[in-house]
């Protein structure tokens, strides 16, 4: 589910975000949680090489198996290129860290037992004021971070050069 949220109010002169939260039982903490920033400055940033940048993270829930893999941050990495390429999104100037966090619960709380979680933070300037295919690019990260597939495609948005 998206829901706008605050965006924060120094980085650009104007911006929006977007929070993304997906759960199995509405009782549930959240699987996967994010927030996309998108900053737009109409006199352009050198840094940004335009008027355009998103910023982005994704905290998903995932399994001991996968976060214990050597190679899980890599192909976390993977697979936000791919789902910029799958969507057609045109991004420059692509960073960003992944983090793999691990725990187990002692005492009151070892019902909880072991949980594990998947965290991605990247930033990229878009090529085009069509933010539609990177807003997808965000969501199909969120549910292969979740372990799912990409199954639907967001509706277009539309192109902002012509507000």
């Amino acid at each position: 589910m998206f829901t706008e949220v605050p965006a924060p109010k120094t980085l650009a002169p104007y911006a929006a975000a977007l929070s993304l939260a997906s759960k199995q039982t509405e009782d549930e903490n959240p699987l996967i949680h994010g927030r996309l920033v998108i900053l737009y400055d109409p006199q352009g940033q050198e840094a940004w090489q335009g008027d355009f940048r998103l910023v982005m993270m994704l905290h998903a829930q995932t399994d001991q198996e996968m976060a214990s893999d050597p190679v899980i941050k890599r192909v976390a990495w993977d697979w936000l290129h791919e789902a910029l390429d799958a969507t057609g999104a045109d991004a420059s100037l692509l960073t960003g860290t992944v983090t793999v966090e691990s725990s187990e619960s002692f005492g009151s709380l070892r019902s909880m037992g072991e949980q594990a979680y998947l965290e991605v933070r990247a930033s990229w300037s878009p090529g085009s004021a069509n933010l539609g295919p990177q807003i997808e690019a965000w969501a199909q990260l969120a549910q292969l971070c979740s372990g799912k597939e990409p199954t639907s495609q967001l509706v277009p948005i539309r192109d902002l050069s012509h507000s």
